[in-house]
């Protein structure tokens, strides 16, 4: 009992044979042609389409030429624009670790400010506090009547 896959295998290779056959016999018709439809040869022509192909050619070759020129000279370019480009990153690559390295310095600057600032901000606190009192004290010292028997 055969199973499907090979059933349907087999109907394939049916189909691929009789392909194979019918391209056979239409090649052997085609190749079969009587001498009296095969025109003779004009040697007129033929010397017309060598003169044709030989100027085809010489064309041909010019354009290969000025092809192969055209492709040098933008292989040049090339070579040329890849090296301005790898010039041209470098300098970028140094700018930016130049510009990085500047950059940490003055976030050092900054914090180092902060510090100082904040000691300062501390200072004034305590310069604000000793106002006061001062004040205080000159502002008792001023409510404070003179005693008259003390001269």
């Amino acid at each position: 009992m055969e199973t499907r896959k090979q059933s349907l295998l087999k109907f394939l290779e049916s189909i691929e044979e009789k392909e194979v056959i019918s391209r056979e016999k239409a090649a052997e018709s085609m190749s079969y042609l009587p001498e009296k439809d095969i025109p003779p040869i004009n040697p007129q022509i033929m010397r017309e389409m060598t003169v044709r192909l030989e100027r085809t050619a010489k064309d041909l070759d010019g354009m290969v030429s000025w092809l192969e020129r055209e492709m040098a000279q933008m292989s040049s370019h090339t070579a040329k624009f890849v090296d301005l480009h790898a010039k041209t990153v470098d300098e970028v690559s140094e700018s930016t670790d130049k510009s990085v390295k500047a950059m940490y310095s003055l976030l050092s600057k900054a914090n180092s400010m902060q510090k100082d600032i904040t000691k300062v901000e501390m200072m004034s606190s305590h310069l604000k506090s000793i106002n006061k009192y001062l004040e205080r004290l000159d502002t008792t010292l001023t409510n404070i009547k003179p005693n008259p028997d003390i001269t």
